[in-house]
Order: C-alpha cells, then sequence, then structure tokens
C-alpha cells in the first residue's frame, strides 16, 4: 500500500507545482502585455472587419434611438461602412415595445411600433448606433489602459484591458455623446486574432442618463458572409 500512495502524494505534487506555475504564466503573461499596443493593433484589426455580429444589452438604464425610443438591448449584425441591420427591444414611454431597424447606403428602414410594417425613415445610423466607426473610435480613445488579466470569452483567449475614456468620445453609442465625464471601460481583446470581443462602459454618455448606467457589447461572426438589403416598406417584419 505504501507505494501507490507515495506515488499518488508524488503524482498530486507535481500537478500542484504545475498548475501554479502554469497560474503565474498566466499572470506574468497579461503583465507583459503592453495595453496601448493590444488596443492599437485591435483597431487595426477591427477597421478590417468585413462583417460582424452584435449584442447590446444596458444595466441600469437605456439608450435613446430614434423616435423618442429608449433602447434596452439590440442584437443585430454591421457590414461596414454603412450597412447595419438591428432588432431591439425598446421603451416607449411606459410600453415595452419591439422594433426593427435597417440601413444600406443612402436609405433607411424602421419597423412601426404599432403595425410592425417596415417604413422609410430619413435617419443615419451614427445618429444612435454606430458600431462600424464608433468601436474603434473608443479603442482609439482611451487612457490610462492596463492589462488587468488574461480571460477566455466567446470561446477566444482574451487579454482584459481596464481604461478611462472621455464621454465625449462615446458616439458609439450617442451621436450627442457630452464631453467632460472620465469613464471606466473594460475591454477583452482577442490574443490570437485582435478583435473586440466585448467591451462595457460604466456611466452617463449623454445628458440626463443615470451615472450607474452600465453599457455591455458583445461582438462576434467576425468576417463571415453576411448580406443586409433593404426591407420592402409596407411588409410585416
Amino acid at each position: 500500500m505504501r507505494r501507490p500512495l507515495a506515488l499518488l502524494a508524488l503524482v498530486c505534487a507535481v500537478l500542484g507545482v504545475g498548475v501554479l506555475a502554469s497560474a503565474c504564466r498566466g499572470g506574468s503573461d497579461a503583465s507583459k502585455a503592453d495595453a496601448a499596443d493590444v488596443l492599437r493593433r485591435g483597431a487595426e484589426r477591427m477597421d478590417k472587419v468585413k462583417a460582424f455580429h452584435f449584442d447590446l444589452s444596458h444595466e441600469n438604464g437605456t439608450s435613446q434611438i430614434v423616435r423618442g425610443l429608449q433602447m434596452v438591448s439590440a442584437t443585430g449584425d454591421v457590414v461596414p461602412p454603412d450597412r447595419l441591420r438591428l432588432d431591439a427591444k425598446a421603451k416607449a414611454g411606459p410600453l415595452n415595445i419591439a422594433v426593427g431597424i435597417v440601413a444600406v447606403p443612402g436609405h433607411s428602414y424602421i419597423t412601426n411600433p404599432v403595425t410592425g410594417r417596415w417604413e422609410e425613415e430619413d435617419i443615419s445610423v451614427s445618429q444612435f448606433f454606430d458600431p462600424a466607426v464608433g468601436v474603434t473610435a473608443l479603442m482609439r480613445g482611451t487612457t490610462e489602459a492596463k492589462v488587468t488579466a488574461t480571460e477566455k470569452v466567446e470561446g477566444r483567449d482574451t487579454h482584459r484591458i481596464e481604461a478611462l475614456v472621455d464621454s465625449g468620445k462615446m458616439t458609439l453609442f450617442a451621436a450627442n455623446a457630452a464631453p467632460g465625464r472620465a469613464l471606466k471601460v473594460r475591454a477583452w481583446v482577442g490574443i490570437d486574432d485582435p478583435v473586440l470581443v466585448r467591451v462595457e462602459i460604466d456611466g452617463a454618455v449623454g445628458e440626463g442618463e443615470p451615472a450607474n448606467l452600465l453599457r455591455r457589447l458583445t461582438l462576434s461572426k467576425f468576417d463571415e458572409a453576411i448580406q443586409i438589403d433593404a426591407p420592402q416598406t409596407g411588409a410585416s417584419r
């Protein structure tokens, strides 16, 4: 019995040392990564992305979009530079509604909250939510950035970066973003492929927003074949 027990103890000791060494290497790798370089490479990579999918959520608030609607959450696709499709859960006063928005070159469309039918609308993506441009602007606009961890997000190994960004640079979420407030940002950038996988922003971007508002944007399906066409006006969503 002694020999098996001794062997078991040796295996446990080796595994323990291995886990400890691995943990140490993980921390070392995170500390060695230069946050500014990670963000720079990430912005350059996102400039070249041909398409991506997104999921946007809020805690403690909403983002104003068109027709006075307050967006609670949204999911959709982007084909840079000027094609977007999203399905949003929104609020119109006390009412919870679902709304679809499509933007293609020269035209934008929205579903009527009452009828659910598509209508052409004179809006620009940059007026309310512009991930194609806003993501890279955010990555290039941060200060005091530091890599705090390596984490797996959406199946990708990522660098977790914590930084500050001026609220005026948050055109990703609001064209009328008011400058002057330092917002906390957490960004997860891929290690093998430096795409922006997720970003979280704490704080108010526009006037009247709650100070504890949290926006979370998760991106996926990078460079996949995504087609966004204009819907037929009058047709149901």
